[in-house]
Order: C-alpha cells, then sequence, then structure tokens
C-alpha cells in the first residue's frame, strides 16, 4: 500500500513539474480579431428570396436617368423586391428624365423621391422657387421628398448658422408636401452613440474604434440632443 501512494505521489509530482515548464498561452486578441466559426450543427436553411413581394424604401441610384435599368431589375426579381424606392431624385429636369427612364423600361418597379437645396434658404425667392420645383417634380412622378443628413447636421444659412430642421423657413415645403400629399423622409443625425464616450458602455464601440471618423463630439457639428429636437 505505501508502495502504492508513493508511486502516485511521484505520478503528481511529475505532472505539476511538467506542466510549471510550459510556456504559457498567449490569449491576447484585439476585440474585432474574434470571429470564431460557430461549433452548433444543425439543419440550415438559408433563404435567398423572399416569401412575399416587399419594398425596399432606402436606396440611392444616381445615374438612373440615363441608366439601363435591366441588372436592376434581374436583382429585384431574384430577392422577389416587387418596388425599391429611390431616395436621390435630386429634382428638376433630372428627376424628370428619371421617371421617364424609368416609365419606358420598368413601369412601377421604381419609385423616385425628389430632394431640395437648403444652402440657399436666404435667396429672396428660396421659399417660392422651392415651392414651384416640388410641385413640378411631384407633377412628374415623384412620390415623397427626402431630406439628406448634410441638410439637419451642415448646411448654414448666409449667417453661418446651421439651418436647423424646424427652422421655421422651411414651413412652406412641409405644408406643400402636406397638400400633395407625399411623405417626407428625414436623416436628421448620425446614431446617438457617435457623440457618446467611447468606453465599454457604448454599443457603437467597435464600429468607432474601426472607423473612428465617425466618432463626433459636442460641437460636431453640435449635440446629438440639439440636432435631433
Amino acid at each position: 500500500m505505501r508502495n502504492i501512494l508513493l508511486f502516485i505521489a511521484l505520478l503528481i509530482t511529475e505532472s505539476l513539474l511538467a506542466q510549471g515548464g510550459r510556456q504559457p498561452l498567449d490569449i491576447r486578441m484585439d476585440f474585432e480579431s474574434y470571429d470564431p466559426p460557430s461549433t452548433l450543427v444543425v439543419p440550415e436553411h438559408p433563404t435567398t428570396r423572399a416569401k412575399y413581394p416587399f419594398i425596399d424604401v432606402h436606396s440611392h441610384h444616381w445615374r438612373m436617368d440615363t441608366a439601363n435599368l435591366d441588372k436592376l431589375i434581374r436583382e429585384m426579381d431574384s430577392l422577389n423586391m416587387g418596388i425599391i424606392v429611390n431616395l436621390s431624385g435630386r429634382g428638376g429636369r433630372t428627376l424628370k428624365a428619371m421617371t421617364e427612364n424609368i416609365a419606358k423600361q420598368y413601369p412601377n418597379r421604381v419609385a423616385v423621391f425628389t430632394n431640395i437645396n437648403l444652402r440657399s434658404i436666404d435667396d429672396p425667392d428660396w421659399t417660392e422657387e422651392t415651392v414651384k420645383q416640388i410641385e413640378f417634380d411631384v407633377a412628374n412622378g415623384a412620390c415623397g421628398l427626402k431630406i439628406y443628413k448634410s441638410q439637419g447636421m451642415f448646411n448654414t444659412d448666409s449667417s453661418g448658422n446651421r439651418i436647423r430642421i424646424n427652422d421655421p423657413r422651411i414651413d412652406p415645403v412641409w405644408a406643400k408636401c402636406g397638400e400633395l400629399g407625399i411623405p417626407v423622409i428625414i436623416h436628421a443625425a448620425d446614431p446617438r452613440p457617435f457623440w457618446q464616450p467611447l468606453d465599454s458602455l457604448n454599443e457603437r464601440w467597435l464600429e468607432l474604434k474601426l472607423r473612428p471618423r465617425r466618432k463626433r463630439e459636442a460641437d460636431d457639428p453640435a449635440p446629438w440632443e440639439t440636432i435631433i429636437a
């Protein structure tokens, strides 16, 4: 019995000595590098096509006034996408050319929103011309108005003041859209975490670490609460 216990003790001692002689594993890793494949093995059912036709309400196509739409429509059909909304109609003659090009090739498959220019908001005829443009655009097939992020964050008037989305000078535009019965989509600001501290509580931490230029301070161009109000 004594020999057996001695043998076991020697084995344990040898094992401990062997472990003590090993080099420790380097387990340091950047968070963005950690992307292990799942070890869970289950039946896969990838879905590449919607069961029912759907509408993509957010897309940007800059040259739809002259583009051949065959490739776009093929891609839409492969997904069972019924309609796509182009939010970059620009307005005026460009929008008219877009809607005409769409009507010739694939009517009822692409909806176009118009856009306006806020940078000249102090011009004496800005309100009249902008309202006329919206009327013209809707008469030529525009389905709505899209306000870009830049218009609420970076555009300034002649005094250098940021043009807020609730600026009363824009009220006639909203009134005209209501009169014409068209929706308005406003991209007012970046996500709120872009302004928050870059720490463990920021849900966009990884995105901001990978793309640090997206991080904003309170004066870039203003606090999130001010822009979104």
